[in-house]
């Protein structure tokens, strides 16, 4: 009785030690190549990081667009952060154009771009400093992302690092550099990640984080959410091919399950470009 009474105050400590083993395995290293991949961005977009707080990288086209979308949603977010609960209200009908409604949908919403940095807006209100804030992260969010699914993959940590490199810092990249919904390819390696970890494990923090992690691309960029979704069910089923999953019950419930979140929680997001086409 003594035993079993140990073991069961035991094991919440072990499952929680499990569930962190991974993460202490990585976070060190993973800290360090995270400095490494931000000196990178700010080496290859100097003297950038001398101007934060008022110079636009590389053009005044489509950068400033963005720089007033993501204004428009900060500004609504920051209302709702007040207990504004109707700032949602209209939110979609954009101050430009009027009287047309569902003018905000004439371009991408970059709401998940939004919520990555709208600590930052409340603290600093400069919009400038947060799209370049933005922009810079899109690199060092994609060399990480692929650093931890290829170091997933292989257990090296190089070859893990060059991955980050060819991903993070693309020469195609260089191309959309005034694009930052192009640029914001951030969350795709971590989706697989998760996706790889739940096949691996069964456990469902993994699952959840991929489930964030694809609402965020899909918040992110209207293309990737069209181009990276088949990918995503084509890797699921791969997966669960090679770990003999395909006639598992639970495993199918739990990835439609997860499915079905990240489809609620993007549909409204989609439902005014509907509207307006």
């Amino acid at each position: 009785q003594t035993t079993a009474q140990t073991d069961t105050t035991n094991r919440p400590a072990s499952w929680i030690g499990s569930l962190l083993k991974p993460l202490a395995f990585l976070a060190r290293p993973a800290m360090v190549v995270t400095g490494a991949y931000a000196l990178l961005a700010v080496a290859m977009t100097w003297p950038l990081t001398l101007g934060l707080t008022r110079d636009i990288p590389w053009d005044l086209g489509d950068p400033l667009l963005n720089c007033w979308i993501l204004g428009w949603d900060l500004n609504r977010l920051a209302r709702l952060f007040s207990g504004d609960l109707a700032a949602w209200h209209g939110f979609w009908d954009a101050n430009i154009f009027f009287p047309e409604p569902l003018t905000l949908a004439y371009s991408e919403h970059l709401m998940a771009q939004a919520i990555q940095v709208f600590p930052v807006y409340l603290l600093t209100g400069n919009l400038i400093l947060c799209y370049n804030l933005l922009f810079l992260s899109t690199f060092v969010l994609s060399g990480l992302g692929a650093y931890l699914l290829v170091l997933d993959l292989t257990g090296n940590r190089p070859a893990a690092f060059v991955a980050g490199l060819l991903y993070g810092f693309a020469p195609y990249r260089v191309e959309q550099l005034s694009h930052l919904q192009v640029l914001s390819s951030q969350w795709m390696p971590f989706v697989l990640l998760g996706l790889r970890r739940y096949l691996h494990t069964k456990r469902v923090w993994p699952l959840l984080g991929a489930v964030v992690a694809l609402v965020l691309q899909n918040l992110s960029c209207g293309y990737f959410l069209l181009y990276f979704a088949p990918f995503v069910v084509a890797y699921v089923l791969h997966g669960m091919w090679q770990r003999g999953l395909l006639a598992d019950a639970r495993t199918w419930a739990s990835l439609a399950g997860a499915g079905l979140a990240v489809l609620l929680l993007t549909q409204p997001f989609l439902l005014p470009y509907h509207a307006v086409n």
